[in-house]
């Protein structure tokens, strides 16, 4: 009986003794703040999203030049693009639209919590997420990788970066180009 009080009273020195090694970060926002680390729960104090333990985020950033790689080694890539409809195919006059690369599949982010089970036999494929100024698509890759998505891929800068990239093979092959 001794023995079983000593090992209770050690367990709960243990427990109350060991520090909280969680990690939190602001729930994805595209912004310089997905960087920060937090020590505790909380809300972001630049962007004001909530803190999350940075462990239950599941995707991986990637630039432009690794997405051109990726579509290219993987043909069945899944390409979801998170603008709205009129950014998609450059209907909306009123923003900026870019282009959109061939065969995305197109889901608001606003929308994507309502559909996400559309996306369902994507969710053991590869999904590189993108939009225009890379503030939504870590927001959606996220919610994807909550949903049970297993490769999600969020492209950094978005499609507003490309600039004088339209050069890159893969852009001349995949990306449509709205014109303005």
């Amino acid at each position: 009986m001794k023995f079983l009080l000593f090992l209770f009273v050690v367990g709960v020195g243990y427990y109350i003794e060991t520090p909280n090694t969680d990690e939190y970060v602001c729930q994805p926002c595209g912004q310089e703040c997905d960087n920060q680390i937090y020590s505790k729960p909380g809300t972001c104090h630049t962007c004001g999203m909530t803190l999350i333990k940075k462990s239950t985020i599941k995707f991986k950033n990637i630039d432009l030049e690794e997405m051109c790689n990726r579509i290219k080694d993987n043909p069945k890539v899944v390409l979801l693009d998170v603008r709205s409809p009129g950014e998609f195919s450059g209907s909306n006059k009123d923003v900026a639209s870019f282009g959109h690369f061939k065969n995305a599949i197109n889901i608001n982010v606003t929308d994507l919590e309502d559909r996400v089970n559309e996306l369902s036999k994507y969710k053991n494929s590869e999904v590189i997420v993108y939009c225009s100024h890379s503030h939504r698509s870590p927001q959606a890759s996220y919610l994807l990788g909550t949903h049970g998505f297993t490769n999600v891929k969020n492209m950094i800068g978005g499609v507003s970066t490309f600039g004088n990239s339209y050069n890159s093979f893969c852009l001349k092959k995949d990306f449509v180009p709205h014109t303005k």
